[in-house]
């Protein structure tokens, strides 16, 4: 149920590269919280949305229609949607006091399709500091297709931790669409996440020579800086993963008000109840 008070809830930005699993991930998340009696907030910040299923508190595209914006600079899509990104950012605090007041256990941010547009743009930094308040967080999601090989699931891991020391947010990492995956390709993308040295060969048998190496020195520092290490399966199809990210954002913020201590582990509870 929404906190009844004026602190705003804390933020959560999900991250991914274009057909990652954005939109669905935030319209399943809202969807099953509410089943549970959690309040999810959300806010749509992609312009180029054709559709968006969840039901936004927000939606950039009432504010900037990246249509309208193409016709009138007379622009290409990639050139309309950095514009429209700036035009949103230069409206970040109307939206902010737009937003103000709103309760709610956690809102959850669809960001624009291209990650590089969220994660590399001056105006994104600004909006992620008036909409975050100094709590926010980054979901990131590893697209399937491309981590079933070392040097696709290697490049989303050095993509992430880009995207976490560029937005400087604390980041959990999330296999997005996991049930696309058969039981076999699952398992080996996870063990690759959880154990670096059979990456590593992984990454030899794939490609070997200098390029390997520069991976897997990359990669071992990547393993000291991460703040959240590991890979988490997610499904928003069959609502897998989704606590955990509740459990994320309980160990980041806390209990998300002054009686929800223990929050995740009880919906965690109650969902094995209903199952």
């Amino acid at each position: 149920m929404a906190v009844q008070d004026t602190t705003s809830p804390p933020v959560l930005f999900v991250v991914g590269t274009a057909g990652a699993g954005k939109s669905s991930l935030t319209t399943a998340f809202q969807r099953w919280a509410r089943f549970l009696e959690v309040d999810v907030l959300t806010i749509n910040l992609d312009p180029g949305a054709e559709r968006v299923h969840h039901d936004p508190e927000f939606d950039v595209r009432d504010l900037v229609s990246l249509s309208e914006v193409m016709d009138e600079y007379d622009l290409g899509p990639n050139g309309a949607q950095i514009l429209a990104a700036d035009l949103v950012a230069a409206q970040a605090h109307d939206i902010a006091e737009e937003l103000e007041g709103l309760s709610g256990d956690v809102m959850v941010i669809d960001t624009p399709g291209q990650v590089e547009l969220f994660a590399f743009r001056e105006a994104s930094s600004h909006m992620i500091e008036v909409l975050g308040n100094d709590q926010a967080a980054v979901i990131y999601l590893f697209d399937p297709m491309l981590s079933r090989s070392p040097s696709g699931f290697v490049s989303q891991m050095l993509l992430s931790s880009i995207v976490e020391f560029r937005l400087g947010l604390p980041t959990k990492n999330f296999l997005s669409k996991c049930d696309l995956l058969d039981e076999g390709e699952l398992e080996k993308i996870m063990e690759w996440g959880e154990r670096l040295e059979i990456l590593e060969m992984a990454l030899y048998d794939e490609a070997g020579g200098q390029r390997t190496e520069f991976a897997i020195n990359q990669l071992r520092l990547l393993q000291n800086f991460a703040q959240t290490p590991g890979l988490t399966p997610l499904s928003s199809e069959l609502e897998e993963g989704l606590a955990d990210i509740l459990s994320f954002a309980e160990a980041l913020f806390g209990g998300m008000g002054d009686s929800r201590d223990g929050f995740a582990s009880d919906i965690e509870h109650e969902r094995d109840t209903i199952e």
